[in-house]
């Protein structure tokens, strides 16, 4: 490594996001830990970790969270890593229409909401990485699991699609399976 990366992670409240967090930032790295909760913001904050409340739900929030890490870096960001999500369990034929919503709105929507704010600045500075986390769940669907399968089923799509139209511009796409 030459120099420190800054990297924006979402959903760090716990579990990929938080590890990543962490183990990006025990390397040396400038590292933006998001969680959607005030509390959790704060708690990661006490473990040593520069933290911003994101709500990929929100575009709002959104603009507020990259604002608040593009002051902190200058303007610059060399990562994204797009680990918010959650999962809605259920039969499909018991899932409402606001629950599939729901589901999409963190799942995609934000994603891709955050990402297209990020993308006009890495297209500035030349170069960036975005990282997409997906799952299994993305490529092979499981029973009682239809609305977290479809919208990472998307997210897949989007990455690809992405991946495609970014070739050439110094921003590359990866996408965790």
């Amino acid at each position: 490594m030459t120099r420190p990366l800054t990297v924006l992670v979402t959903g760090c409240s716990s579990g990929i996001g938080h590890c990543a967090a962490h183990g990006l930032h025990a390397r040396g790295h400038r590292v933006y830990a998001s969680a959607r909760r005030t509390e959790d913001v704060r708690r990661l904050q006490n473990e040593g970790l520069s933290a911003v409340q994101l709500d990929l739900d929100d575009d709002a929030s959104i603009g507020t969270a990259l604002d608040t890490v593009l002051a902190a870096t200058g303007g610059t960001l060399d990562a994204l890593f797009n680990n918010g999500a959650y999962g809605q369990p259920g039969a499909v034929e018991d899932l409402s229409r606001a629950a599939l919503r729901a589901q999409f709105e963190t799942n995609l929507f934000g994603t891709a909401a955050l990402t297209n704010r990020v993308i006009p600045v890495m297209r500035r500075q030349g170069h960036g990485r975005i990282i997409m986390n997906s799952s299994v769940l993305g490529y092979a669907a499981m029973a009682y699991r239809g609305a977290y399968n479809a919208s990472k089923f998307a997210l897949e799509g989007l990455t690809d699609t992405l991946r495609l139209e970014l070739a050439g511009s110094g921003i590359r796409v990866s996408l965790i399976e």
